[in-house]
Parts: C-alpha cells; structure tokens; sequence
C-alpha cells in the first residue's frame, strides 16, 4: 500500500506542517530599503508631534502671565486654589509664592486639607464597621452549619 503512496506526501506531521507554513520572506535589499523608509517615516511623524506639543506648551507658558494679570479677584482665588490643588506639592509651594496669588487661598487649603482627612477617616471607620461585619459573618456560617448537622 505505500508503493502508491507518494512519500513525500506520507513524511511526518512536523515536516507536513513546515511544508504548509509559508517561508519568511527573504531579507532583500528592496525589503530593507522599505522598511528604512517606513522607519524614517514614522520618526517624521512622531518628531512632529513632539514640537506641536512642545510650541503648544510654551503658547500656553507665554500667555499664562498676562491671562492671571487681567483676571478679577473674583476669579483669581478660586484660580489659584483649583491650579494648587491639582499640582505636586513642591509645585503647589512654588505657586504659592505668585505675587497676585490671593491669602484667602491658604484658608481655602486649611479647609480642603480638613474636609479630605475627615472623608478619609470615615472610609476608614466604614471598612473596619465592614471588615467586622464579614468577621462576625465567617464566624456565624460555621456555627450555623454545625448545628444544623446536629439537628438532623
């Protein structure tokens, strides 16, 4: 029976599998060329990103002086306050120090800074009142699992 049988055809299911595979393409000059291509390409796009970004922020750094100069006192605290709380708090000490920045705002951090201790302490309170609850829970489900054997 594997005289009819081509034996190329009946190798090994490895060699079969290799055969089907398709062969990497062969690292032609023209291949190399391309993906060169491709390459420099793809830094043009992402250098160009980089010094949108870069002219973006120093617009924004340039005209920032003049936009807090002719802001009211209205808006110029809670300015301040919004800027400070969203920055690090070496940035937030380096603002601070800004010669229009309002006093106001300090008090406005003292009551910021109280308010999230106290939401803070209360989460706390609240996953202990949880984590106690679930204790007493465990301890409960196995008690309750004895006695019912025992009745039974």
């Amino acid at each position: 029976m594997t005289k009819f049988l081509n034996p190329d055809l009946a190798a090994s299911k490895s060699s079969r599998k290799k055969r089907q595979q398709a062969d990497d393409a062969p690292d032609t000059a023209a291949t190399e060329r391309a993906l060169a291509t491709l390459r420099r390409s793809l830094n043009k796009q992402v250098k160009k990103a980089d010094n949108q970004e870069r002219l973006r922020t120093k617009a924004i750094n340039d005209t920032m002086p003049d936009f807090i100069g002719a802001m009211d006192d209205e808006v110029l605290a809670p300015f301040f306050f919004g800027l400070e709380r969203l920055a690090t708090a070496a940035n937030r000490r380096r603002i601070a120090t800004h010669p229009l920045r309002p006093e106001i705002v300090d008090e406005w951090h003292d009551e910021a800074d109280a308010e999230e201790a106290l939401a803070a302490e209360e989460e706390e309170r609240a996953a202990a009142k949880a984590a106690e609850h679930e204790a007493r829970a465990v301890k409960a489900t196995p008690t309750e699992a004895s006695e019912g054997a025992s009745a039974s």
